[in-house]
């Protein structure tokens, strides 16, 4: 899918938008990321990142431990993931333990962060991920198959596409938290 992610000031006019559009709650999350840059100096944290994932809370089918390797593609707004690599382990000891044997040498600690969130699917199917990161940093992530779907996503909640995030949220987040 397409994502588009934008930091606002307030979820509140979000949840009245997904509750008036009868969007289906799919319940809470709580994610901490660690990201990985690449080791080689010409490939840069918006073009491909190592991300080890614990969900303490967790709402999807995956593990509780995700060690996932993500490229990015911008599109005319956001950006799509391509995940050549995607494992997941019951534990976080298991995942560092393939990290140190088989991805250190290609991928060095860069920084980490948390968030909370709730996902919302819209009746068409698009995703609405509203998250809190680090406690303290609004955000809202769209989620959808096309470019039209991600205008008209943006549209229906007044969000300008001059206000969604270039590249991957990553990127955006460890300025935010520097």
């Amino acid at each position: 899918m397409i994502e588009a992610r934008t930091f606002t000031d307030s979820l509140d006019s979000a949840r009245t938008i997904l509750h008036t559009q009868k969007a289906t709650n799919k319940g809470s999350y709580r994610i901490i990321d660690e990201i990985f840059h690449c080791s080689d100096p010409l490939v840069s944290l918006a073009d491909e990142f190592l991300r080890l994932r614990e969900v303490p809370e967790n709402i999807w089918e995956d593990k509780a431990v995700v060690l996932a390797v993500k490229k990015t593609r911008l599109q005319t707004i956001g950006k799509y993931s391509d995940i050549p690599l995607k494992i997941q382990f019951d534990k976080r000891k298991d995942a560092e333990a393939y990290y140190n044997k088989h991805l250190a040498a290609q991928y060095v600690h860069d920084f980490s962060f948390s968030r909370i969130g709730w996902q919302y699917v819209m009746n068409n199917g698009d995703v609405v991920d509203l998250e809190i990161i680090e406690d303290n940093y609004p955000s809202i992530e769209f989620k959808s198959e096309t470019d039209e779907s991600v205008e008209k996503l943006l549209s229906l909640f007044g969000i300008s596409s001059k206000n969604v995030i270039t590249g991957p949220s990553v990127v955006a987040v460890k300025e935010l938290l520097n």
